[in-house]
């Protein structure tokens, strides 16, 4: 017995070394472990490392990128954090490297144990691994697009395949233990890569012989995803579910050719050989093989997907492009030739087919080893090695282009392409207004506003200004490219913004911002609180942003809950407050505010939905029904309004259904009827007004994109005041807190997204309400004393509750009543 394990062990030992040989050499010739890290995703992953090394453990408020947004909420963290200890001693670049090193390494060591141990078969095991990683499409998510979380998720879950096949093969209460824990550390480095992994440990729980197979595979499931849970829950409680923030997208995706399938630079010239031999050494199909060869076959399918016109909300997973999918074909299928080597050991066919399709495979494998690294090498299209420091490289040009006062904390830049953003953020502290990681970022469509206001023709400039201001932007890039040069000669004529630098060629132009506001004012600009969903919030916001509403002179703000509920100090500041129909709540008790509201001054906008046979004497008008308006007829009281100039009553192709008055009251005057009924109308209550709105024509306006609609029904909000912004200083204290001392404000405004988890609170330690303001940032209202407004990234409850989660999921690895014999015992 003696004699026949040191061979087996020595055996194990040479083929680890193999495979850590493999994993070197190749990375050498790829230059992976040399100069600067490589793909083009390099300079984020560096800019987390450095992030959260230099606030941990407030690091998670990334307000350097896209005006503010959660680090990790829905961003794997785990690698990070691993690699804090060498990044804070060695520097990111060193520690992104090791990154690769360690996943590349356990991916391949963890694919050998894992066909080794079910099998029994070195051979087979060594085939799966140095298929995996000897295949250029599992490198070219590091040489080419420098995902390294994915690596280093996808290195953990092998292994974690590894310690699943020592359970279902013993039994082994320690080996269930190691196979949640690694599952719930591959999906808390990449969630969607862990998924993959969890799914198919899943699948083969499932599908092993034995007693209780399916109270085996609940009970890892469960386990794993309580381990997990600090990566999942927070992403299910934002977003609703993992559907929500990561599928159901409609996008045009980059195509496949078949030959990837054998080019060396993607899977090579080994893997489909390799997996023909194996299985016609194996014989007759076995569970795990079939198994196996439907997993390729589901990851095919998603390379391809777009040559084969399937629907992208169908299948696609945000991020996760199907072009860069070979990296799981390559895996899956190398898993699929081991396990059919190695099974081949027990099958009735000749010896000489077996060890014949052996050595070819090792032989093919070799084969990959050499042409593979070299071709990639060589490439100069996709995928190629990208190194985003070169001289040549566009981020290169761009560092060389772009000069800032990397220090300043309190205006925004904003860079027009990836190529600036991506090392942005590394190099300065100054916040961008890009992001590079569209995931997470909290409001995307405000973002396209402020993007098209800058770069698309026509040029608006009510809206350029809006942009500028509301982001605290100091400065702009453009890129010599149709998308970005719309409004380039408006900009050369200097009187807006000043062109002061030029790349050579002249692909970056960067633009300096006169007089550029801050990120945090101290104001006293009055209030339009829309209570209503966000479309509602949108059109209104969009409206008075277009037309003047600026931090210092009118401020939006979107109260998310019922119109009976609205706060007194949102009320005290308001100018006016628009509803949208059916979200009063208590209507009688928010008619009661709304009534005391307008008395004191406060103007109430009503915009109707539908019919309503009957409405309370505070309504101008006493009722609506829904019409079908084929036509305007439109008479204005106010006759300097053109309302010619009102776009066609129409929807797609039939007449604009809406709401009309039905009668005016005796104390109330019409401002638009439509046929001789009201359309708008307005009631005096006290000194302020009720304004009751039909016709659709917020959503009306918004929807054609018509200027003198969009005129008409801003000018119903009241006039636009002055700049009352007020004098102050700001502090920001590290990622997640800032301070703003003002004296004589009602309020502070705040160019940072808003968040739930966002707090403040005054001098005296009491507590200020955070609301959601402008094109989506923040508005703290203040005592109108001196005093000083701690801003603070909190935590929710989510974020406590998620390590009670962990320690039953330790608790579970742990029962004594799992069992511990053999499963197919």
């Amino acid at each position: 017995m003696r004699d026949v394990r040191i061979p087996r062990v020595l055996l194990d030992i040479g083929a680890i070394v193999l495979v850590l040989a493999a994993v070197g050499a190749v990375g050498w010739v790829l230059a992976v472990w040399t100069g600067f890290p490589k793909g083009t995703d390099a300079y984020s992953h560096l800019t987390r490392l450095q992030f959260l090394v230099e606030f941990f453990p407030r690091h998670e408020w990334l307000y350097s990128w896209a005006a503010g947004m959660p680090a990790f909420e829905t961003y794997p963290e785990l690698p990070y954090l691993l690699a804090a200890p060498v990044t804070k001693i060695f520097g990111a670049p060193a520690a992104l490297v090791a990154l690769a090193f360690v996943g590349m390494s356990l991916l391949g060591l963890g694919l050998y144990g894992t066909v080794r141990t079910a099998t029994g078969s070195t051979v087979g095991g060594l085939v799966a691994a140095l298929a995996a990683v000897g295949s250029m499409a599992t490198w070219t998510w590091i040489v080419n697009g420098g995902v390294y979380a994915r690596v280093f998720a996808a290195g953990i879950a092998a292994c974690a395949c590894w310690a699943a096949a020592r359970w279902l093969g013993s039994g082994s209460r320690v080996a269930f233990a190691m196979t949640a824990l690694l599952l719930a550390a591959a999906i808390a480095s990449h969630q969607f890569v862990g998924a993959v992994f969890a799914f198919g440990v899943g699948v083969a729980t499932l599908a092993h012989p034995g007693p209780a197979r399916l109270r085996r595979a609940v009970t890892l499931a469960v386990a794993t995803f309580l381990l997990a849970s600090p990566a999942i829950v927070p992403a299910l409680v934002r977003y609703g579910g993992f559907a929500s923030a990561f599928l159901g997208l409609d996008r045009p995706s980059l195509t496949s050719s078949a030959s990837v399938l054998i080019d060396p630079r993607h899977i090579g010239v080994a893997l489909v050989p390799i997996i023909v031999l194996s299985l016609i050494a194996a014989g007759s199909p076995r569970r795990a093989v079939v198994l196996l060869a439907g997993a390729l076959t589901l990851v095919t399918l998603y390379l391809f997907a777009p040559d084969l016109g399937i629907p992208t909300h169908l299948y696609y997973v945000n991020g996760i492009e199907p072009f860069t999918i070979t990296f799981l074909v390559a895996i899956v299928g190398g898993v699929l030739a081991g396990f059919a080597l190695g099974l081949a050991r027990h099958a009735s066919v000749p010896a000489w087919r077996r060890h014949g399709a052996g050595l070819l495979a090792i032989a093919l494998v070799a084969l990959n080893l050499w042409l593979g690294p070299a071709a990639l090498r060589a490439s100069d299209g996709y995928p190629r090695v990208e190194d985003s420091s070169a001289p040549a490289s566009s981020e290169a040009l761009a560092k060389r282009t772009i000069t800032v006062y990397g220090d300043d904390l309190a205006h925004r830049f904003a860079p027009a392409t990836a190529a600036e953003s991506v090392w942005f953020s590394y190099l300065y502290a100054k916040p961008q207004l890009r992001d590079y990681y569209a995931q997470g970022v909290l409001y995307p469509d405000w973002l396209a506003w402020a993007n098209s206001a800058i770069y698309t023709a026509p040029f608006r400039e009510g809206r350029f200004r809006a942009a500028l201001d509301w982001f605290a932007l100091d400065g702009f890039t453009l890129f010599d490219d149709p998308n970005f040069t719309g409004n380039l000669a408006r900009f050369q004529r200097g009187d807006l913004v000043q062109q002061v630098a030029v790349s050579e060629p002249p692909a970056y132009r960067q633009f300096a911002v006169r007089g550029a506001g801050a990120i945090w004012r101290p104001t006293n600009a009055p209030l339009v609180v829309v209570v209503g969903g966000r479309d509602e919030y949108d059109t209104v916001a969009r409206m008075a942003l277009d037309r003047g509403a600026r931090p210092g002179t009118l401020l939006p703000i979107w109260w998310q809950d019922m119109a009976d509920r609205v706060p007194s100090d949102l009320l005290q500041r308001a100018q006016a407050v628009v509803i949208e129909d059916g979200r009063f709540g208590d209507r009688a008790a928010a008619e009661r505010s709304l009534a005391a509201y307008a008395a004191s001054g406060g103007r109430v906008l009503l915009d109707a939905h539908g019919s309503s046979s009957s409405l309370t004497a505070l309504w101008p008008v006493d009722g609506a029904t829904d019409e079908a308006i084929a036509e305007w007829r439109l008479h204005a009281t106010d006759r300097s309004l053109a309302v010619q100039g009102f776009s066609p009553a129409r929807y797609d192709d039939g007449p604009w259904n809406a709401p009309v008055g039905t009668a005016l009251r005796a104390d109330a005057r019409v401002v638009l009827d439509q046929d001789g009924r009201p359309l708008v109308a307005e009631r005096a209550v006290g000194t302020g007004a009720v304004v009751w709105i039909g016709g659709n024509l917020l959503y009306h306006a918004k929807a054609y994109g018509n200027d003198t609609e969009s005129d008409f029904l801003f000018g119903l909000l009241g006039p636009l005041g002055r700049d009352a912004s007020v004098a102050g200083d700001a502090n920001r204290l590290d990622a997640e807190r800032v301070t703003v001392r003002s004296s004589g404000a009602r309020g502070v405004f705040v160019s940072e997204s808003f968040h739930p988890k966002w707090t403040a609170r005054w001098s005296d330690g009491s507590a200020l309400s955070v609301y959601y303001a402008g094109p989506g940032l923040m508005y703290v209202p203040t005592p109108s004393g001196d005093g000083t407004v701690t801003l603070e990234f909190g935590r929710a409850w989510t974020d406590y509750a998620v390590w009670v989660l962990v320690l039953i999921g330790l608790s579970l690895c742990v029962w004594p009543r799992l069992p511990s014999r053999r499963p197919g015992s």
